[in-house]
């Protein structure tokens, strides 16, 4: 795996035969960009009366790539969620764990 796609952060790695996990190029693509974008909607500072908007990355993510489909702008929000809780694991037990999100409705 290469440095640039190891500081990727989209927190999926290599499988146990060092062969890539992660399948979808647009997706991976978009990563990064999506990400530093949606990113503080997971900061609880940024919440709204004491609730994150962690919701609205969805919004964000289908509005600004209108070329993904529903499924990958979910699997990016899940996986951008699940970088924030591992870079941020002091300041994210407001949100739910990835695997309870559940697929917005686009």
């Amino acid at each position: 795996m290469s440095e640039q796609s190891n500081r990727s952060g989209d927190g999926a790695g290599t499988g146990a035969e060092g062969g890539e996990r992660r399948r979808n190029q647009r997706v991976r693509e978009s990563f990064d960009t999506a990400f530093l974008m949606i990113e503080p909607f997971f900061d609880p500072a940024q919440g709204w009366g004491g609730h994150s908007l962690e919701h609205l990355a969805f919004r964000v993510v289908r509005d600004n790539f209108s070329e993904l489909s529903g499924e990958e702008v979910h699997a990016l929000v899940v996986a951008a969620h699940r970088v924030y809780i591992d870079r941020n694991p002091k300041t994210s037990d407001h949100l739910p764990r990835p695997e309870e999100l559940r697929r917005a409705k686009l």
